[in-house]
């Protein structure tokens, strides 16, 4: 690897102990491993690959399932936000992708076909995507040359300590469930780990799978793996003196003489912008802060008097050392956005 690139290492075994850990808790469950958004990051492909054994994978949009298919993955692949219009349809079918049917003009459409494969989604309490629980029966009829997989809802809260939304939602999914002969699904990450009486036939396990914490107090689980370890290398040490400015705004000064490294990394790799100058890095692990803005390319860090940094030298941004939710608290997000953030310039390394 050149020494200027910053590079994301994936730990595959990582995420296999991630999922492993998952169906431990319902063992008697089936469960699609949620890979949407490249997999949090991490590499569609290669974690399809790595996560042979699950039962379905599922995604967010036609190509991301269009390339898993074009890579020779042949498990199930379910498209979690269904088609849009008859071509994503006509594709849909071509590669057997199976369909989650939310509104009305999805009805619609696939009223006129037949031999898809489809999870039904209900509106349980999100208020996002789903279809009126006293539209199902109809809907069922009119989809009656397709192959119901079952039944799913979204949880919207489970990430919290306030478990009565989540408690509602189940209760909703179950009623309007309970005369039907199909499949149910409702566990995200929070619920399979929080909330146990939301897992069900089929569970939809997602961040958990890539080793950080789903639950908004960021707090991370010893009980998981971590996935992805972002790294980037110094590439100048620079002595400042008290009172110096560095970087753009002079936001920073020096309080004292002291030695800036500058490390290549910035908001063109996904390293948050809004990264304030109590964030840590990890050199030669030790932790050392953040010194003025995070720019394009590079962000600078202080040393301390008698730290053996060299340029060269590899450091954490998030990862194993330096847990990714730290950094999500000090930058005011969440491990999801980081992850997702990491740009296609930043070189991934497959490890397991």
């Amino acid at each position: 690897m050149p020494m200027n690139y910053a590079c994301a290492e994936i730990d595959l075994a990582a995420i296999s102990s991630n999922y492993a850990m998952a169906r431990s808790t319902a063992p008697e469950s089936k469960f699609m491993a949620v890979i949407k958004g490249d997999a949090y990051g991490h590499g569609i492909v290669e974690v399809a690959r790595q996560l042979n054994t699950a039962d379905a994978f599922g995604v967010a949009r036609l190509d991301e399932a269009v390339a898993l298919r074009d890579s020779g993955i042949k498990t199930p692949v379910t498209l979690l936000e269904g088609v849009l219009d008859s071509g994503e349809l006509k594709t849909a079918g071509y590669h057997q992708i199976d369909l989650v049917v939310h509104s009305d003009h999805q009805v619609a459409m696939l009223e006129r076909e037949s031999g898809f494969n489809i999870w039904l989604k209900l509106e349980t309490g999100m208020h996002r995507l789903g279809m009126s629980i006293s539209d199902l029966s109809q809907n069922l009829a009119r989809l009656k040359d397709h192959k119901v997989l079952g039944v799913m809802g979204h949880l919207a809260s489970a990430d919290t300590n306030d478990t009565s939304v989540t408690e509602d939602q189940l209760r909703v999914l179950d009623e309007a469930t309970k005369s039907l002969p199909y499949a149910k699904s409702l566990a995200n990450s929070a619920g399979i780990l929080g909330h146990p009486d939301t897992r069900a036939d089929w569970n939809r396990p997602g961040l958990m799978l890539y080793g950080a914490t789903p639950f908004a107090d960021l707090e991370p689980l010893a009980s998981l793996r971590t996935a992805m370890t972002l790294t980037a290398p110094v590439i100048a040490i620079n002595q400042v003196s008290e009172g110096d400015a560095v970087g753009y705004g002079g936001i920073w000064t020096a309080p004292a003489d002291c030695r800036i490294a500058v490390i290549a990394i910035g908001y063109a790799d996904g390293y948050p912008r809004e990264a304030p100058m109590s964030t840590p890095v990890l050199i030669g692990g030790q932790k050392c802060m953040l010194a003025g803005r995070v720019s394009m390319d590079m962000i600078t860090v202080e040393l301390a008097a008698d730290d053996l940094v060299r340029v060269g030298d590899r450091c954490v941004l998030w990862g194993k050392g330096l847990p990714i939710e730290e950094i999500s608290r000090c930058t005011g997000t969440i491990p999801y956005t980081l992850m997702c953030g990491v740009s296609k310039r930043v070189s991934r390394n497959y490890v397991s």
